[in-house]
């Protein structure tokens, strides 16, 4: 029997939201045209998926030796991924690895050229993946089979190496056939989790920046589940204990259903167990469809306002009628729910004047906060397509970031971008998705090795790893301690390693940034996401790996500022008969204070009044 494993990864702060829910529906579609009783098709474990680092996702595949890997490509994940990928085949020369997902794109050369993956599928992936698999099952049990040339909407190499394009494959006309992951056990959801709901896949408008009129098209025809489908789906999760309900639609209040899925809600979702997330069309929010939100539990609505620049809203080939969205997004105010109103910096025909107008417009039309958020030239877009027309700088890797356009040079673009952050509440020099650092150093018990003090008798094996591990080591000592650093930056290159740093002599910031800096290093997503923080955008992207935490006294008479872009400062502090003194952390300066004597619940009460970071636990030293 053909054995096929399908896995998707993180982003990387937000393991919550990795659902494969698109390998539940590959999986499904399977079933439904009878294709288990040739394949075992099994999905990865989250708790290996969203948890572990490179060396030990390489492990769990060849492990499980499957025949074909599957993986969901996304912004955020396509480039660990695919080298976990290129890994696996290194130790399984047969392994086959087929790749789908947002980042296959016709035009998106590095993932097609990738030596990780074998075929591509583009666009929707169900009746695609469904064809390989049984040309892949006959193949194994030695029956004839059609070569990958009839397979409609893929791509893979030749004999010769060259990529072969088979014709498109359209899309579904009717999403009925394609059966419920949740119903079928496929997807199983832990208490307390969330639930990833999609209700069609349609979008009536063609946004420059966005892949979901592309690749899903304009005309909706029976391209919407069932409503006595989703329904079970909310009702199953329900059952199981989920808390949040996230909507994977485009514009929810537009969908034939909306009205009798908010009137089922209301009902199915009376004890206001279930916190509802959707995406919402500001201009037709009229005061009846809010209040029908409001009483199914819609907690939070995305409503994406973008720009109030009326030349960039051309641009970007969006119709909003500015009046009408401000309407629609006050009610959502009005009945308490909570609103990300969404601002992108570096729209093609925008500049300075036109993002200062669209921050006019969100505090005239009194709209509260906003998200600021930096324009990313996806591939398959119309804003990559017209790239040369408005001069459009970018990162050819993802996140894909803009770096400069007609209207905006890099230093004007990181200018404006540090202003709108700010007036969102927000550190500019945060790097989007980059997990915070844990509070404590204390282990966690059943999880992955991610918790680590040096010297250590029997340290884990760098193929044992989390994706994020915390080191406590002397600064005295890190020539001793080196060579298992460099193991394990080289095992998991993707991943994320917080070294904390206690000194008997604090070291310079020149000191510490030429040990980090000499230490194994391979650009990847997160390295890319902060590439604001350099005054030019040089190789497109800034190190920010492994993270450098200087601990230091609190007598220690050191400047924080001074070790800007070398490691982050924590006071080693004390808090006398339990009273913080709270003023003088925060005026200290730098990442925090570590606080031994301090109780988890006391750190966090802590945190929240002074809005500081606050470490509490024993400091390995």
């Amino acid at each position: 029997m053909l054995r096929v494993l399908l896995v998707q990864l993180p982003v990387p702060n937000n393991a919550v939201t990795n659902v494969p829910l698109a390998a539940g529906y590959l999986k499904a579609y399977a079933h439904a045209m009878g294709l288990l009783d040739r394949a075992q098709i099994d999905i990865l474990p989250r708790a290996l998926a969203d948890e572990a680092g490179d060396a030990l996702l390489v492990d769990a595949i060849v492990e499980r030796a499957p025949d074909v890997l599957g993986l969901s490509l996304y912004t955020w994940n396509s480039e660990r991924s695919l080298d976990v990928a290129r890994r696996a085949k290194q130790r399984l020369p047969g392994l086959v690895v087929v790749v789908g997902g947002p980042e296959v794109q016709r035009e998106n050369e590095w993932v097609l050229g990738h030596p990780g993956a074998d075929v591509w599928v583009f666009g929707e992936g169900e009746a695609s993946f469904a064809a390989l698999v049984e040309r892949f099952a006959a193949r194994l049990a030695g029956l004839p089979a059609l070569s990958l040339d009839h397979v409609a909407g893929v791509a893979f190499r030749g004999a010769g190496g060259q990529l072969v394009h088979t014709p498109e494959r359209p899309a579904l006309d009717d999403l009925s056939v394609v059966p419920s992951p949740y119903l079928l056990g496929y997807l199983p959801l832990e208490p307390g989790g969330m639930q990833m709901v999609e209700i069609s896949r349609w979008c009536p408008y063609a946004c420059s920046f966005c892949l979901y009129g592309r690749n899903m098209g304009a005309k909706l025809g029976s391209r919407y589940f069932p409503l006595e489908r989703v329904l079970a789906e909310i009702r199953w999760g329900k059952e199981r204990g989920a808390a949040q309900v996230h909507f994977i639609e485009a514009n929810l209040n537009l969908v034939p259903l909306f009205q009798p899925l908010m009137a089922a809600l209301a009902d199915l979702n009376a004890d206001g167990q279930l916190a509802l997330y959707a995406e919402l069309r500001g201009e037709h929010l009229r005061e009846d469809a809010v209040a029908a939100l409001a009483q199914a539990g819609l907690r939070v609505a995305e409503v994406g306002l973008q720009t109030a620049n009326l030349d960039a809203l051309r641009a970007a080939h969006r119709r909003t009628d500015l009046a009408k969205w401000a309407a629609g997004t006050r009610r959502l105010y009005d009945h308490g729910i909570e609103v990300l109103l969404d601002v992108i910096v570096g729209l093609p025909e925008d500049d300075a004047q036109g993002i200062r107008q669209t921050l006019d417009f969100i505090a005239a039309e009194r709209l509260g906060e906003y998200d600021a958020f930096t324009l990313q030239v996806l591939p398959g877009t119309a804003v990559r397509r017209d790239a040369q027309r408005y001069q459009i700088a970018h990162q050819p890797l993802p996140p894909y970031y803009v770096l400069a356009t007609d209207r905006m040079d890099y230093a004007t673009m990181r200018q404006l971008r540090r202003e709108v952050k700010l007036g969102a509440g927000v550190d500019p020099d945060a790097v989007e998705g980059c997990p915070e650092p844990r509070r404590t150093l204390a282990g966690r018990e059943g999880a992955l090795p991610a918790t680590l003090a040096l010297p250590h008798r029997s340290p884990p094996a760098a193929e044992q790893l989390a994706y994020h591990v915390d080191v406590a080591l002397r600064w005295e000592d890190r020539a001793e301690h080196r060579a298992l650093l460099e193991a394990y930056l080289r095992a998991n290159p993707s991943g994320l390693l917080d070294l904390y740093i206690h000194a008997d002599t604090t070291p310079s910031p020149a000191a510490l940034r030429a040990w980090r800096d000499a230490l194994p290093f391979a650009p990847g997503y997160l390295d890319r996401v902060a590439v604001y923080l350099r005054e030019q955008p040089g190789p497109g992207y800034e190190r920010i790996r492994p993270r450098l935490w200087l601990v230091v006294p609190w007598t220690e008479q050191i400047e924080p500022d001074d070790y800007a872009g070398a490691a982050q400062v924590i006071w080693r502090a004390e808090a006398e008969g339990g009273e913080a003194p709270l003023g003088a952390w925060r005026a200290a300066g730098g990442a925090g204070v570590w606080v031994e004597q301090a109780t988890p619940e006391q750190a966090a009460r802590w945190e929240r009044a002074g809005e500081l970071r606050v470490w509490h636990g024993p400091l390995p030293r």
